[in-house]
């Protein structure tokens, strides 16, 4: 039958009406499948991922139950936090006058929360110079390099100086570092606040992925080791007890005062004050420099006769460029000009600052490492405590008995004016037994060398006679 023509162009506009929703119905088709497409990439990829650590676990394992078989063991140092090279600078020179150990120190980039990519390879190099440490310098810019040439080194035997794996290069992780024995000194002396709990790790200072990969464990006191065994994954087996070498240059520190007066005028009290970067609620909230910085000015500059020193954490300016800071970085600038810009105030940041803590008559610190180094000196610490802050554990409450808290700066103010007046300090024989009871007496460093030669012998005894 012939459709007349009306007929034949009504179908033809109905069917034209209804193209935008065929086609709609296509593309709503196509971005489904799409999706589905991208969904089950990401499953592969995932899968790929999983199946590709599993690989690198079961060979970095396999590599770890080979024997050591040179007759001088390996070491590498990977060091990104200048700052904290006291924790290692005596196990390093002491490894390196051994005759069995063969010692390589590398300086790689870092991140802090702030810092805006892996930077300061070049500081942590400088730093060494300065220190005449002979090392490798890793300024490589891909992982891939990176790893390649840790790997060309073929350590037996790794420190890190950070557990934190963001701090360092994917390539510097620990999963890509556990083909060799890794080792680890903390470069805090002693953990002695609650740490905060991350993924399934619910004390990050003795139990986190480093440390459950790590041969060995140095630690400073029986106390550490007492919380490993109680809360690590592993029962603290890994940790050895053997002091810090912190402790000894903290202990041997020539005074070294960074300011200078060409005046003749009779020599200036001195004052340290330390600032740590936890500016936020978010983490272990102990900083306070937000809120005495202006009050910190105002002290040195109607103090004429004091000299002060603001020493930073490292962790400080970088953490102020981001964005969460309650400081802006042109503010932080602003004050540092200001701050330098007076004949009595300086700030040092360079890392090596025990001869500045032993040249000093006292310290005002918010935390937190300071509070157990200072005591070291025997001289009045006070403590800036700002309320809400992480709180202490065990060995925090021993730490906490050598420090004048103070609720804030004009309480501090008081207490070190009473001190540089004359008053005695009656803390400071309570200082003395803290750091006996906490770090013991002798060298940490020739124990560190001595337990890790002990460590390098049963592992040679244990693959000779093919034990487990």
């Amino acid at each position: 039958m012939i459709r007349s023509p009306m007929v034949r162009a009504h179908n033809l506009v109905r069917r034209l009406r209804a193209l935008p929703g065929a086609v709609m119905d296509i593309q709503m088709m196509t971005s489904e499948l799409r999706a589905a497409q991208s969904e089950l990439a990401d499953r592969a990829d995932r899968a790929q991922a999983v199946r590709h650590d599993a690989l690198l676990d079961a060979a970095n394992y396999a590599v770890r139950r080979q024997p050591l078989t040179r007759a001088r063991t390996r070491v590498l140092f990977l060091v990104h936090h200048i700052e904290a090279w006291d924790s290692l600078d005596g196990v390093v020179r002491a490894l390196r006058e051994a005759p069995d150990f063969e010692v390589i120190v590398a300086s790689i980039p870092r991140h802090f929360r702030g810092s805006g990519g892996f930077v300061d390879e070049d500081l942590v190099h400088e730093g060494l110079v300065e220190r005449g440490i002979p090392h490798l310098r890793m300024r490589q810019t891909t992982d891939a390099d990176r790893l390649a040439v840790v790997r060309a080194l073929s350590p037996d035997v790794i420190f890190r100086q950070s557990q934190w794996d963001a701090d360092v290069p994917a390539a510097y992780s620990t999963r890509n570092l556990a083909f060799a024995r890794l080792c680890f000194i903390s470069y805090e002396m002693i953990g002695f606040i609650e740490n905060l709990p991350m993924d399934d790790v619910d004390n990050t200072a003795i139990d986190n992925r480093y440390h459950r990969a790590a041969w060995r464990v140095f630690c400073s006191s029986p106390l550490i080791k007492a919380i490993a065994t109680r809360e690590g994954a592993l029962g603290g087996g890994q940790f050895v007890v053997t002091g810090h070498p912190k402790a000894d240059r903290l202990r041997s520190a020539e005074p070294l005062w960074p300011i200078r007066h060409d005046d003749g005028a009779e020599p200036r009290a001195r004052v340290v004050w330390s600032a740590h970067h936890s500016l936020t609620d978010e983490w272990i909230s102990f900083g306070m420099a937000h809120l005495v910085a202006e009050g910190m000015l105002e002290w040195a500059r109607s103090s004429p006769d004091i000299d002060f020193v603001f020493m930073p954490h490292p962790a400080l300016r970088p953490f102020i460029n981001d964005p969460s800071s309650p400081v802006t970085p042109e503010q932080a600038d602003a004050f540092v000009e200001e701050w330098c810009a007076l004949p009595n105030a300086t700030m040092f940041a360079k890392g090596d600052y025990a001869p500045v803590l032993a040249a000093s008559d006292a310290l005002i610190v918010d935390g937190v490492s300071l509070l157990v180094e200072y005591q070291f000196q025997g001289k009045p610490l006070i403590f800036l405590e700002r309320p809400g802050h992480r709180s202490f554990n065990e060995i925090g409450e021993i730490v906490m008995t050598g420090v004048h808290p103070a609720p804030d700066l004009e309480t501090a103010r008081e207490i070190v004016q009473g001190f540089l007046s004359g008053e005695p300090d009656p803390l400071a024989s309570r200082q003395r037994s803290n750091m006996k009871e906490l770090f013991g007496d002798g060298s940490a460093a020739d124990r560190i060398v001595a337990e890790l030669r002990a460590a390098v012998a049963q592992d040679r005894t244990c693959c000779h006679e093919g034990l487990p």
